[in-house]
């Protein structure tokens, strides 16, 4: 009986060992995955080697940001996302490097991490939704909260949603945040995105988001 207990446990840690390996591989074969702030920081120290950026995508629940996700990734941008409970991430391979992009949930309860993610941050990607205007004072006092952290961090806006009927225009949106007492101090960008749009506004949109990332790394 003694033998059979430790077959049994030895079986049992293989069982576990091959299941954690499968586990990393398909995660890491579909390039997405949730991940914990310990998790990411350890596996970016093992690539350090390799020329990364590392691109921070927040905003409030609801304004799009696993959208933007899932298209930079190739993913249709117009699926159905669930709120983001977590961490969600990307890595996006071009010749000239690698982006990591890392999406924090945007809930009330997770907002109060977000500056926890800030020091390895190369770029900040802030995704305000255009259409929800009741909401855009808090947007505005998040986003601003953030820029006292790092006055030095390229940030860029992306005003999402503006292809619904009550949608703020581009410069309404940049008076509502009020962007204008902060332009001149850093590298900011205000980017209009209609991820909601068919055909070529939507893929035009991220293109358009993509080229900028990449001249900003």
């Amino acid at each position: 009986m003694v033998l059979l207990r430790h077959i049994s446990v030895a079986l049992t840690a293989a069982v576990t060992a091959v299941g954690a390996a499968l586990f990393v591989a398909v995660n890491l074969l579909y390039k997405r995955r949730v991940w914990t702030p310990e998790d990411y920081y350890v596996f970016k120290e093992e690539e350090e080697e390799q020329r990364e950026r590392q691109v921070l995508v927040l905003g409030l629940d609801g304004a799009g940001k696993s959208s933007v996700l899932q298209g930079l990734s190739g993913a249709d941008s117009k699926r159905c996302c669930r709120p983001t409970r977590g961490f969600n991430f990307i890595r996006l391979h071009t010749p000239d490097c690698q982006l990591d992009v890392l999406e924090i949930g945007g809930g009330e309860d997770l907002r109060v991490y977000w500056t926890d993610f800030l020091r390895r941050t190369h770029i900040l990607v802030y995704v305000v939704d255009s259409s929800d205007r009741s909401r855009l004072p808090v947007a505005k006092d998040e986003l601003h909260r953030l820029l006292r952290v790092d006055t030095q961090l390229p940030v860029v806006i992306l005003g999402n949603k503006q292809d619904k009927p009550n949608a703020v225009s581009v410069p309404e949106l940049r008076d509502a945040l009020s962007l204008g007492s902060v332009a001149d101090q850093r590298k900011l960008f205000l980017l209009s995105l209609q991820l909601g749009s068919v055909g070529a506004t939507a893929a035009c949109s991220l293109q358009s988001l993509q080229d900028l990332l990449l001249k900003l790394a």
